[in-house]
């Protein structure tokens, strides 16, 4: 419970950067205190919201992530800045706290349909309601702190603060490096250079994109102060630069992922900020209130929400599908799961026969593969090359005609064009194009079509549920076919003739042209996920292992136990001693995860069809769970001897903060480091029942001074589990 409240704790403060990180959250708690009775009354309204949001059972990841938290802390903190030390001032402190944690529910769940965030609407609301009843507070003084300024400081650190803060004001520096300082203080409600100092390598040290953005907004800022003829003075007693430090990290790095498009973007979006907050300070003027982080917020909410009214969504500005509130993180996942899951909201899908068939065709063929239909396969089977035994003049000597044609995935039969005699060899029908067709509808964006299938061959009827391998048909010569092929493309509408779109098969084993198509049994070929085969590629289904299919089986609620000695990890049953224990669960967007209970460490995961791969990490690496995820990184669920399955895992992963600064810092326009991961299928007992099996992985790192191997596991599965050596 103590460590939940000290994360909860730092989390409020650290959000103030958009950052989950404990070491930032203390720093700008430490640095709040530097006026004791401010830090104090923001550490209390921190305390009091979550409290308050326990109790009443708000979203408990957004309390432990400190969102509920960090707007009744600039708003405790702005409070104590307008009022003197008293017991009145604690009571209205937290009353103003609770009254923030409910402007900000109302902001959450209003802003929250657009999928917009609420900022520090809550704070501005409630700060701005304070002030505006400030002169009837009468029996709460106006605050008179600040005048004994290195009193304060002695109280808090004694003499060495005081002749820190003295040896940094003495220092000659530049007077934009000095309001860069102040106005990191400023948002935590400070008036202090060194406060900011401390912020600042704070803030470097939890996220170098951060750090770096903070410097170039406020920097573009001043620029455009010098370019419209703005006195630079403002900055010095109206505080405002935090503004354009906070504009530059939320769009540059954490609401868009950072990249070299919301770099050049600040370049625009900062001078925008600056007009607003001269005209802002302008309108409040009249009513006698500050701005406060107001241009801020309305920037990047308009241009969010811009954003979002785009018609075509991806471009060159994206926002990150998971948001982890690091934007090194955010950009690391991103790619990585762009390269591994090209389809955001993937169904799997598999090819729609059985054994290995050749591509004769593929994506923007050589005749019929064109403009609007151009992703689409056309599949036959070859032996030696050739498709056809005999003199190939009937449509029986094709080796693929009345072969049987599969279900890719689930899905409803939506449409079925039946009674198309087959052609004879060399002629076409171009009057009924596709000939014998299918159309199977797998969702509402995605179906698949089957043609040129053989007359009265069809097996399911309209308005059928298939699901995957379901017989359909089989393969014949109607249509535009001059000889036996399957015709198969993926499409966005139920009609025949609709245009193709791209979209990849989810695992499939490759046998490239070179290696001679005489018995697949005696090569070794590649395993692909998420992949688009291409011409005179040989490809076939991964053909699942029963043993490995029911060791990758997780069942929502389950407990798996694992003992670890040395450096020895298996999994037990029963009553058996275990020193981890891992539950199986599924959050609110139906994505399956590992949770570590000792730890509290999670790994989320997938498993379809014939592929289990991990998709994040995030916790303690100590775990038992962070050894599974870096051996079991990406499994195939099918043994073939010798087979090697690779992939690539997100760098912050794997490599710690000081082994990838220069890499974080330039990582918005060029990644140079990649981490490769690599499984072998070493063994297997028996070929046909299988009691246990061999693999081994590893997992290595490569930049530019070379490839580095910085973890390799021997694994074994077996009927009682899994069983890992890290060697």
């Amino acid at each position: 419970m103590l460590s939940r409240y000290i994360k909860i704790i730092s989390y409020s403060y650290s959000q103030i950067f958009f950052s989950k990180n404990i070491v930032l959250g203390l720093v700008v708690l430490f640095i709040s205190f530097f006026d004791f009775w401010i830090g104090l009354m923001g550490l209390l309204s921190v305390l009091v919201a979550n409290q308050t949001a326990i109790w009443f059972q708000f979203n408990k990841k957004n309390i432990n992530d400190g969102f509920y938290g960090f707007n009744a802390l600039l708003v405790g903190l702005g409070t104590a800045v307008a009022f003197a030390p008293s017991l009145q001032l604690v009571v209205i402190v937290a009353i103003v706290s609770i009254f923030t944690l409910i402007v900000t529910i109302v902001a959450e769940a209003f802003l929250g349909k657009y999928h917009l965030p609420f900022l520090s609407l809550p704070f501005l609301f409630v700060l701005w309601t304070i002030d505006l009843s400030q002169h009837t507070l009468m029996r709460i003084g106006i605050n008179e702190r600040g005048v004994y300024h290195y009193n304060e400081l002695y109280a808090l650190g004694g003499k060495w603060l005081v002749d820190a803060h003295n040896l940094l004001t003495t220092i000659p520096y530049p007077f934009f490096l000095k309001e860069y300082f102040l106005s990191l203080s400023a948002i935590a409600f400070q008036y202090s250079e060194i406060g900011g100092v401390l912020i600042a390598i704070a803030l470097f040290f939890s996220s170098r994109i951060s750090f770096t953005l903070s410097i170039i907004g406020f920097y573009i800022a001043i620029l455009f102060y010098q370019f419209a003829g703005i006195s630079y003075h403002e900055l010095s007693y109206t505080y405002i630069g935090f503004n354009y430090i906070l504009t530059s990290i939320a769009l540059g790095g954490i609401f868009l992922l950072p990249s070299k498009w919301t770099y050049l973007w600040m370049l625009i979006l900062l001078p925008i900020t600056v007009i607003i907050t001269f005209a802002s300070s302008q309108l409040f003027y009249y009513f006698g209130l500050s701005i406060y982080s107001l241009p801020f917020t309305i920037i990047v909410i308009l241009f969010l929400y811009f954003l979002k009214l785009q018609p075509i969504k991806g471009g060159f500005l994206v926002e990150p599908i998971v948001q982890y509130n690091s934007p090194e993180r955010n950009i690391y996942n991103h790619i990585n799961n762009n390269e591994r899951f090209p389809v955001p909201y993937y169904i799997p899908v598999s090819l729609p026969f059985m054994g290995a068939w050749q591509v004769l065709q593929g994506h923007s063929g050589k005749y019929t593969h064109l403009g609007e239909w151009k992703e689409a396969w056309d599949f036959v089977i070859t032996k030696n090359n050739i498709q056809f035994e005999k003199s190939g003049d009937y449509v029986e000597d094709y080796f693929c005609y009345n072969k049987p044609v599969i279900s890719p995935a689930n899905g409803t039969i939506v449409e079925i064009i039946d009674g198309i005699e087959d052609n004879i060899i060399g002629q076409v029908n171009t009057l009924n194009n596709w000939g014998n067709t299918i159309i199977i509808k797998h969702s509402d964006l995605l179906y698949s079509k089957l043609s040129h299938l053989k007359s009265g061959s069809v097996k399911v009827k309209k308005g059928d549920f298939v699901q995957k391998g379901t017989l359909l048909a089989t393969v014949g010569n109607s249509g535009r076919s001059p000889y036996p092929h399957l015709h198969f493309q993926f499409q966005a509408w139920p009609y025949v003739g609709s245009v193709t779109i791209k979209y990849p098969f989810e695992s499939l084993l490759r046998y490239t042209k070179d290696e001679g198509f005489e018995d697949d049994s005696l090569r070794v070929p590649d395993i692909l996920n998420y992949n688009i085969p291409q011409e005179e590629d040989r490809v076939a289904n991964v053909e699942t292992n029963n043993l490995l299919n029911t060791a990758f089986t997780f069942t929502p609620g389950e407990r798996l136990k694992f003992l670890k000695l040395g450096n020895n990890i298996t999994q037990v049953y029963n009553n058996q001693e275990f020193t981890s224990e891992l539950e199986v669960g599924v959050d609110a967007y139906n994505q399956s995860y590992l949770k570590c209970l000792t730890t509290q460490a999670v790994a989320y995961y997938k498993k379809s069809g014939a592929e289990f791969s991990f998709v994040s990490f995030s916790g303690n690496k100590k775990s038992v769970l962070y050894n599974l995820y870096l051996s079991l990184y990406n499994v195939a669920l099918g043994y073939y001897q010798d087979v090697e399955v690779t992939d690539s895992i997100p760098i912050d992963n794997v490599l710690s903060k000081r082994y990838r600064i220069v890499q974080d810092i330039i990582a918005p326009f060029y990644i140079y480091t990649r981490v490769n991961y690599l499984l072998k299928y070493v063994e297997v007992d028996s070929k046909f029942s299988p009691s246990e099996i061999k693999m081994q992985s590893s997992v290595t790192v490569k930049n530019i001074t070379g490839k580095k191997e910085i973890n390799s596991y021997k694994i074994t599965v077996s009927k009682k589990g899994i069983e890992l050596i890290k060697e």
